[in-house]
């Protein structure tokens, strides 16, 4: 279980809101119906945990757990489901469908990458899906590496998130062509690249490499959305 400990003046503070927020349920509930509109959610979280191979008595943690809908998934294949995140509401949402599947292993809580309070090793697997971007490249490493400390040995990570990789290509160019190719998430996506903390492909694998992640698979899906899965040594 987590405890809460003070926070040093120092720390980035990760419960500030960077990006679209959700006033309400409704709000969230719309945002999870959009999603699934452009993206094969059920999928995604299915191959997720064909990575993670959690055993049945093991135990996941997803870092910005949203909606909860990987979550939900991953509590009927493991013992233990934890998520956390954030945003209240987005809690209360994940919570309620969660209480709907009447899924009673299934724990939530307010926290991110850099406050949770997990014992080292508790984990078989983590996971996390558009909720890295929030931090700044230094707190990204720190919190690879606290990470890597509450997976058990040989536990995995699991990473989806924007990561820009402009190759040849001018950065200018790059952004204009991905814009363009927003359709309407047009302004949220112009708002992203101007004012959230994507990083760059080769600094992301640098970062995983450093915290003592082994990549194991990468994988893109269009130009810039990443899916990175990387374990801890035994």
């Amino acid at each position: 279980m987590e405890t809460r400990e003070k926070t040093p003046p120092w720390q980035w503070n990760e419960l500030q809101q960077i990006g679209t927020d959700y006033a309400s349920e409704e709000e969230v509930a719309m945002y999870d119906r959009r999603m699934r509109k452009i993206r094969d959610i059920d999928a995604e979280n299915a191959g997720m945990l064909d990575f993670l191979r959690l055993p049945p008595d093991g135990a996941v943690l997803e870092i910005g757990t949203g909606t909860g809908a990987f979550l939900r998934t991953a509590a009927k294949r493991c013992a233990r489901a934890a998520g956390i995140d954030i945003s209240e509401v987005m809690l209360r949402y994940a919570r309620s469908r969660a209480d709907e599947e009447k899924l009673q292993n299934l724990e939530l809580s307010r926290a991110g990458f850099l406050t949770h309070t997990f014992a080292p090793e508790t984990f078989d697997g983590v996971v996390s899906g558009l909720a890295f971007h929030h931090l700044p490249d230094v707190w990204k490493a720190v919190a690879l590496e606290r990470i890597h400390r509450i997976l058990k040995p040989g536990g995995r990570l699991v990473l989806l998130d924007v990561v820009f990789d402009w190759k040849s290509e001018a950065p200018e160019a790059y952004f204009e062509r991905i814009v363009s190719a927003a359709g309407e998430s047009r302004p949220n996506f112009i708002r992203h690249i101007a004012q959230e903390y994507s990083t760059l492909a080769w600094i992301m694998e640098g970062l995983l490499t450093r915290a003592g992640f082994a990549i194991e698979q990468k994988r893109a899906a269009g130009d810039f959305l990443m899916l990175y899965c990387a374990g801890k040594g035994l």
